[in-house]
């Protein structure tokens, strides 16, 4: 079974080394994001696993592509997110997918604790006026201790953010697709969003919740209560970010954070002077984060040259 590693393998040693001595390891490793040009890919027509880290291929992976590709047994996405890859075709043509659950969840809960803590305490304000003292109404902070923190998505990362906001003192209420078995209320969307001071939407973006969090739902957001996109970058995510925007500007809201990395085409709007927070995207990028990742690929992409369906999402 050959193994099509698509990745730089400076960036995952530790997987090409072990990989070496477990299969037919083929590295892709040309300067491209189009998958079209890995032509190996195209005319080997024996069985493979494709052993892919999304980035290198800008997070697209055509159906067409697949049709093209012969002999595909399974696909290991080198990340949590999978939803770039058609799921359901894949079933279909009996191509398993694996990806790297939880991670980097850890590191992604920490920084979304840190993006509350810096609107919290008007870290962008701070910053564009050059660390200059303001006692006013507007630069007045706030305690997050007794306040209450409302997770949307208790996965993973949800759940990781509940506990850290328990830990801080805050009360912690959430809304999921499903039931949780934690210590927590679990109310309707509106009531999270509504009765939260810190709002956290830890939801995958995707086909069923894009959009999910529209201006009639965000509307109801207190004047004084903070937004954090956990999950996305601006432009791309299952809020509505240019109308969050729009209410820090006009004062109806506190403050809002979300990651810089965004759709293409998408031009963020000017932010300078406001309690909006757009710092770079390394939720994920922490060297534990990295290591984890790395054994958890591991172990899906030999799992999957031995027939084993291990981390599979499909």
């Amino acid at each position: 079974m050959k193994v099509y590693f698509i990745e730089n393998k400076t960036d995952a040693s530790y997987v090409v080394d072990k990989l070496k001595s477990q299969a037919d390891l083929v590295l892709l490793e040309k300067n491209t994001k189009d998958i079209y040009k890995y032509t190996e890919l195209f005319t080997d027509k024996s069985d493979k696993v494709l052993a892919i880290a999304p980035g290198r291929i800008e997070w697209k992976l055509p159906n067409q592509a697949l049709d093209e590709i012969s002999s595909i047994k399974a696909i290991c996405t080198k990340s949590s997110w999978a939803h770039y890859i058609d799921l359901k075709y894949c079933k279909s043509k009996g191509i398993i997918v694996t990806n790297t659950p939880g991670a980097n969840s850890q590191s992604v809960a920490e920084y979304a604790i840190w993006q509350m803590l810096s609107l919290a305490r008007k870290l962008p304000l701070q910053i564009h006026e050059g660390f200059t003292n303001k006692w006013n109404e507007e630069h007045q902070q706030m305690e997050i201790q007794g306040k209450t923190m409302g997770v949307i998505g208790l996965g993973q990362i949800g759940s990781r953010l509940a506990r850290m906001g328990d830990g801080l003192g805050m009360k912690v209420i959430y809304w999921s697709r499903s039931g949780k078995a934690v210590p927590y209320s679990k109310l309707s969307l509106e009531e999270v969003v509504s009765r939260s001071d810190f709002v956290f939407n830890c939801l995958e973006t995707s086909s069923e919740t894009k959009g999910m969090l529209n201006k009639n739902v965000l509307s109801r957001l207190k004047p004084a209560a903070c937004f954090v996109s956990v999950l996305g970058g601006a432009g791309f995510g299952v809020e509505d970010d240019e109308f969050l925007i729009n209410m820090v500007k006009a004062g109806k809201l506190s403050g809002f954070s979300i990651e810089s990395e965004h759709e293409h085409g998408y031009t963020v709007p000017d932010v300078l002077g406001h309690n909006i927070f757009i710092p770079g995207a390394y939720a994920w990028f922490t060297k534990e984060a990295k290591e984890r990742t790395n054994k958890t690929w591991l172990e899906a992409i030999i799992g999957a040259v031995n027939g084993h369906t291990i981390h599979q999402v499909n």
